[in-house]
């Protein structure tokens, strides 16, 4: 380990403390991180479906591609979903607080 902060799938946190005013242009915000990760979670399980339905239909039989497409379209939509999880409990305890 080197201590470096990796991407996941092409979802990288290089612009998370930069404000959108003072972005240096190179930088990608949280949100446009957040809807390209999104996106791409979108693509795999398209990906994994489109391959099912053509081993389904017998065009395809490297059944290990297919099942290795879904469990990676499995496991972006589960870290997509805590993701969400985790942006709306921060959300409902901001909305929680007495100022």
């Amino acid at each position: 380990m080197t201590g470096e902060i990796r991407p996941i799938n092409g979802f990288a946190l290089g612009g998370v403390g930069a404000a959108h005013s003072g972005e240096k242009p190179g930088k990608e915000s949280f949100a446009d991180a957040l809807k390209g990760f999104a996106s791409s979670v979108d693509r795999q399980l398209q990906d994994a479906g489109q391959k099912s339905d053509e081993f389904a239909v017998g065009k395809r039989f490297d059944l290990h591609e297919i099942m290795i497409a879904t469990e990676k379209a499995d496991l972006s939509l589960r870290l997509l979903l805590q993701i969400r999880n985790k942006l709306l409990e921060a959300y409902q305890e901001i909305m929680r607080m007495q100022f």
